[in-house]
């Protein structure tokens, strides 16, 4: 219900916006034509008054007369052609209004349709609250940073968010997760690679000797442990050392 409520004062709120100016166009321009004729009229009866004191002479006073006379027969004449073209202005200004009238009724009606406004609400703790099958990536994500949060010395939580964060390129975050799973958990070849290719991909791709040695690591503890030939060859190549990079890999 709150939703229609709110829907209705947005939807009123626009529409006025639009009405409003379209309702008051032509009164602005007739009150701006009574101001300019009231204006001339008091420079005719001003006019008269000078005469009668003898401020103007005659002739200069049937002058004067005459320019005011050709400024309120032009401005008749401006009035008389509004009045002419206010015919198509009011059939515009209908239509204008039913067009804003219909926009909000028919996107009501869809929406009513076709939406689901009777939804609930679903806030970032309710959503995390949900079962992992239920919730989409980022919400587990979420759900997973929320969790080490509360407990930091998770190393299975760190380690199985450490892949993900490499995934999703994130490889500061990863190069954290990584580290502090080895620290928790210990070494394995897989975090040590892992922690490693973070630590290549965060520098733009370079496989610096802190890399190095965390590829090392994870030969050392896995000789077959293909990431880690890789980027080690990768290493040599960068560092000029063809050969020996042609043999590794």
């Amino acid at each position: 219900m709150l939703f229609w409520v709110i829907a209705a004062i947005l939807t009123l709120g626009a529409s006025l916006a639009v009405l409003l100016p379209l309702a008051g166009g032509s009164k602005n321009a007739s009150a701006a034509g009574d101001h300019d004729l009231e204006v001339y009229r008091d420079q005719l009866a001003e006019l008269d008054r000078d005469m009668a004191r003898g401020l103007i002479q005659p002739m200069e006073a049937e002058e004067a007369r005459a320019e005011i006379a050709r400024r309120i027969l032009r401005l008749s004449n401006a009035g008389h052609a509004d009045e002419t073209t206010t015919q198509p202005s009011r059939s515009t200004r209908l239509v204008a209004t039913a067009a804003v009238l219909l926009v909000p009724l028919v996107s009501w009606g869809l929406y009513g349709q076709l939406g689901s406004p009777d939804l609930p609400s679903q806030p970032l703790s309710e959503r995390l609250a949900k079962t992992p099958a239920d919730s989409a990536g980022d919400e587990l994500i979420a759900r997973a940073e929320a969790h080490l949060a509360a407990n930091p010395s998770d190393g299975r939580g760190w380690d199985v968010l450490a892949p993900v964060y490499l995934r999703m390129q994130r490889y500061a975050d990863a190069v954290t997760a990584y580290r502090n799973a080895i620290r928790l958990d210990g070494d394995s070849a897989a975090r040590q690679a892992g922690l490693g290719e973070a630590i290549a991909n965060a520098a733009g791709g370079i496989v610096s000797a802190e890399a190095q040695a965390a590829f090392e690591a994870a030969l050392k503890l896995d000789p077959a442990n293909p990431k880690a030939s890789f980027y080690l060859a990768m290493g040599m190549a960068q560092e000029g050392r063809i050969a020996e990079a042609t043999a590794a890999g």
